[in-house]
């Protein structure tokens, strides 16, 4: 542990139109300001077209909009069965890191009486336990079917109850959706799922004190869709049955949830009317409103006496004072702005706090906070989070800012979780950073750094010295390790950290980038940092924007937007090489493209996946390109890559859940896209978020999906888990380093990991060795022009040095050209095609065919 006061210098560097509207670019040597509030908070700008935090959502519900439970349910439920299986254990996953950065806390519980044992509840990496105050600590949710965390409960009475609320409930495309709830009676050692399959999302769970048999749980619902599964549910069978005892309508969920500390048959209940789509977002309603029962939840009345009412009225959170349970605080978002009522006679009447000094600290983001906490001795003490924290000695009669988003000593932003002990008056903290405590009410934090629960969006390797990895992460920045260590990363650019590479020839030229497609480089791994993105300023940019290197050249890079860009220099100019390879703009920031490849055989050949479905092939470095998306269904394309042993395969994959019939989300083209073949297999319906074809041995393929990793050793017939030592958490990126033979991931809530995928070799039996063969790799341009001579070229594979003859055929198998002899070199040929131009042909299609001894084979072709 070590005391944390973090200093934010921010260079106020170049100003760029787009869009219609200013965008202010803030650059940070080292910890940045993060995320999507870098540039909201500036006040020059609105985020353009969709919310970034819409980015996963899409991904996930792209084209119909949402979810069906069911196939989410049987989905996960199916990795978590296939990981659980799991026979092979030789090999060993370890940990990367960062340990020290951080990620984001839903949830901190201590039992009653203990002063260092701690759960802290995370967004996607599960609970951590610890029960020497921080020193030290262990996940006890990562193998849960999900393990992101919405609430969790601690029994008065049995310390070792634990209820988990999975599906973390802030209304986020980030927040990963749970499925129920999960009970432990041993402290966590063990968990038994007991119940609220369909909830989704859970805003809090509450254990009666006096009766732990009965435990009340606020649900919110599906994220996109209307449902009854929302509202308050109660057991008074210890979890083995539930019944939803309040629910006012299909989109108004439960989002917190009180209970007097002298009558447990007292209650309150906050309800919150929200909604989302792919376009919209709807989180403010009449329905929205706090509801208290006096028996046990039999019966409830929705509380008026001064409360905000009708449209306006959105997200609200609740405290009630242990120490004065007629006092209860509401801290409500609310369309103009945020506002925090008190009542001091149980709910009957409720005045304003003088909240003015509050103002503006959640930004446009009240839906993504809403927690408040009172002193468990001092009912006049309270705690607001959000994007900022601020306090109050006074019961609101003023408030002091305790972190902000400028302040130059603060804690990381974006605070979701407090806890007050009520003996030392010890106040542990949660956000978007990590695990803070403060001994003196707030004015000073300690940061326990030991955590490894940082979220990767892509992460890299120095090809040079494997050792160290650069990664890009939400809201802490893009961040790297110098010399290896799992607690030795830094961030080197500011805000959400997304592609990032280095060059394989000079291991200090790097390039990183954050959302929108700010594009930088260094010259120093990282060090200073120099913007490269003014080419595409004003094109459509995805939240995550590919950019790849080319395998040969490192000074060649391609970058992905709405269309393709290329350098030559690296980065010092840039090109459009591409039209729009989408579907088209529909003044959405969408529509783009979301991944790039770049072929380790063929540089020529380079690919690109977009958010709405599309596949293109260029087979000359971008010069033209070719939709190939004809077979694939139409989803979000997560990634593209080429084969590193056959020119002609390449792989797509894609996002999304089942709909009505089976979705594959790999597949596999074997002729540059002419077809496509699912080889997804007996792999379960979740979005493949990774994908890499191993370089150190023909068809084995490792995938990373939303509930950890899987791997194919058979060309992808069959897949295995590949998740020992995992958690059951989602991996959004893999890359391999060849000559190492080492896999690195990068999680989505448990940092990262590398594998020697030598162990893995004791369980291997011998994979079948591709088919070596001639192959007509692709004729280009298409459709071709006979005039001028040398206008149409053919790409050929010869699998070693050999001489051919190609000839040109009608359909009808007639010869229409002389024959054209060529001699061959092991490797992609690119030939000219001279017999077009030596005989006079009809416009129409005509049959390419290459062939040297007995093996041949043929294309066919336009020819204008």
């Amino acid at each position: 542990m070590k005391t944390n006061y973090r200093y934010y210098p921010v260079i106020f560097s170049l100003f760029l139109l787009l869009g219609g509207g200013v965008w202010l670019y803030l650059q940070a040597p080292r910890q940045e300001k993060e995320g999507h509030h870098m540039l909201a908070r500036t006040g020059l700008k609105k985020e353009p077209g969709y919310l970034p935090n819409d980015w996963l959502s899409r991904q996930r519900t792209y084209p119909q909009g949402r979810i069906k439970t069911e196939h989410y349910l049987k989905a996960v439920r199916d990795a978590h069965q296939m990981h659980r299986s799991l026979s092979r254990g030789s090999y060993s996953w370890e940990p990367a890191g960062p340990t020290n950065i951080g990620g984001r806390i839903t949830d901190i519980e201590m039992p009653a009486g203990s002063f260092s044992t701690i759960y802290v509840g995370t967004a996607s990496g599960g609970i951590f336990k610890t029960d020497n105050s921080g020193a030290d600590w262990t996940n006890i949710f990562d193998q849960a079917a999900t393990i992101s965390i919405g609430d969790l409960a601690v029994g008065r009475q049995n310390t070792d109850l634990l209820y988990a609320g999975t599906g973390e409930a802030n209304a986020s495309s980030q927040s990963f959706r749970g499925d129920g709830i999960y009970k432990s009676t041993d402290g966590g050692a063990t968990w038994t799922h007991t119940g609220l399959d369909e909830s989704a999302y859970i805003g809090r769970i509450v254990i009666d004190y006096q009766n732990e048999e009965r435990v009340f749980a606020a649900a919110c619902g599906n994220l996109f869709t209307p449902d009854g599964h929302r509202g308050i549910y109660r057991t008074i069978d210890g979890g083995a049955n539930w019944e939803q005892v309040l629910f006012i309508s299909d989109s108004t969920s439960g989002i917190d949830l009180v209970q007097h500390p002298t009558n447990p048959d007292i209650l309150y209940a906050a309800m919150w009317e929200r909604m989302r789509g792919l376009n919209y977002r709807r989180s403010f309603g009449p329905s929205s409103g706090i509801w208290m029962t006096v028996n046990g939840g039999d019966t409830w009345t929705k509380l008026q006496g001064g409360l905000p009412q009708g449209n306006q009225v959105g997200r609200i959170g609740l405290a009630i004072s242990p120490s004065d349970p007629e006092r209860l605080y509401a801290f409500f978002d609310t369309s103009s702005g945020e506002a925090v009522y008190r009542t001091d006679n149980g709910g009957q009447n409720w005045i304003r706090t003088n909240d003015n000094a509050i103002q503006g600290m959640n930004s446009s983001f009240g839906w993504y906070f809403g927690q408040i906490r009172v002193s468990p001795v001092n009912p006049d003490v309270i705690y607001l989070l959000g994007v900022d924290l601020h306090y109050s000695t006074n019961g609101g009669d003023s408030y002091i800012q305790l972190a902000g988003y400028y302040n130059s000593d603060e804690i990381h932003v974006d605070h979701h979780a407090l806890y007050i002990h009520p003996s030392t008056g010890r106040v542990y903290e949660g956000n978007d950073g990590g695990f803070y405590f403060s001994d003196d009410m707030g004015l000073n934090w300690t940061w326990i750094n030991n955590l490894p629960i940082t979220q990767f969006y892509d992460i890299e390797i120095d090809y040079l010295n494997p050792a160290r990895l650069i990664g890009g992460t939400q809201d802490n920045n893009t961040i790297r390790t110098s010399a290896g260590s799992a607690d030795g990363w830094d961030a080197i650019l500011g805000g959400d950290g997304f592609y990032s590479l280095v060059d394989y020839t000079r291991s200090n030229m790097v390039y990183a980038e954050y959302q929108w497609g700010m594009l930088h480089k260094s010259a120093n791994f990282g060090n200073s940092m120099s913007y490269i993105g003014d080419a595409w300023s004003n094109d459509r940019v995805n939240w995550s924007a590919p950019v790849v290197m080319h395998p040969q050249n490192p000074n060649i890079l391609y970058f992905g937007t709405y269309r393709v860009w290329r350098t030559s220099n690296g980065g010092n100019s840039w090109s459009a090489v591409s039209q729009d390879l989408t579907k088209g703009d529909d003044g959405s920031t969408y529509h783009t493209i979301t991944t790039l490849a770049v072929s380790g055989i063929d540089p020529d050949i380079v690919l690109a996946g977009t958010d709405d479905g599309k596949v293109h092939i260029s087979v000359n470095g971008g010069a033209l390109w070719t939709d190939i998306s004809a077979g694939l269904p139409d989803r979000w394309i997560t990634r593209v890559a080429a084969d590193p042993f056959d020119v002609n395969t390449i792989y797509a994959t894609c996002s999304g859940f089942r709909w009505d019939e089976p979705l594959a989300h790999v597949y596999r083209s074997t002729d540059l896209g002419n077809s496509w073949e699912p080889i997804s297999n007996n792999l379960p319906e979740l979005p493949v978020n990774a994908f890499v074809a191993d370089p150190t041995r023909p068809g084995r393929y490792f995938v990373g999906t939303d509930a950890g990793v899987f791997m194919s050793r058979d060309y992808g017939q069959s897949w295995e888990s590949m998740n020992l030592g995992l958690g059951n958490v989602p991996v959004t990126t893999m890359k391999i380093h060849d000559a190492e033979e080492m896999l690195v991931i990068g999680t989505y809530g448990l940092s990262a990991y590398r594998l020697h995928l030598a162990e893995l070799s004791v369980d291997l039996p011998q994979l079948p060795e591709p088919s070596s063969s001639l192959a007509l790799v692709s004729v280009y341009p298409l459709p071709c022009n006979a005039e001028p001579a040398g206008g149409c070229w053919a790409k050929i594979s010869s699998p070693a040095g050999q001489n051919a003859d190609i000839r040109l055929y009608d359909l009808k198998g007639r010869l229409v050209a002389p024959v054209q002899n060529i001699s061959l070199k092991p490797g992609v040929n690119t030939i000219p095609l001279n017999i077009l131009t030596h005989s006079d042909h009809a416009p129409g299609y005509y049959l390419v065919t290459v062939t040297s001894g007995k093996q041949s084979v043929s294309k066919k072709i336009m020819i204008l």
